[in-house]
């Protein structure tokens, strides 16, 4: 099964994973902070602002900072400036994409998953028959 980048960049590491999931403090925090990429908020702010445990705010945003995705001076958080350059040009490259190719719709991207060849196991095809 395949994994994240950010999953493989801390397989070596003895900190988890982040879960930015939409389900989770740490990816409610996140979203908050990214979709407010130009405005800095105190704690009290974040969580009057997102429906998570008040206690789990202070440790949620250091985890979120070591890890790059926030930043803080004093008691004001927002989402990191690299964070949120990266994730705007994944989002310019996805609409742009989408704007070049008419974009594809559910239904068509199942489809097309229903007939699609993986390559790899094409290549293990061809060297098991080799054998």
């Amino acid at each position: 099964m395949p994994i994240p980048e950010d999953e493989f960049r801390t397989i070596d590491e003895d900190t988890p994973t982040t879960d930015l999931t939409p389900d989770t403090t740490q990816g409610r925090i996140y979203r908050f902070l990214l979709e407010n990429a130009d405005t800095a908020f105190r704690q009290r702010e974040i969580v009057d602002a997102v429906d998570v445990p008040r206690g789990s705010v202070g440790p949620t945003l250091k985890r979120l900072e070591r890890r790059g995705l926030v930043e803080h001076r004093g008691r004001y958080w927002k989402i990191a400036d690299a964070e949120h350059a990266t994730v705007s040009a994944g989002l310019l490259g996805a609409t742009t994409a989408d704007d070049i190719d008419g974009g594809f719709s559910d239904e068509e991207v199942d489809e097309w998953m229903e007939t699609a060849v993986d390559p790899i196991d094409e290549l293990d095809e061809d060297d098991s028959e080799g054998a």
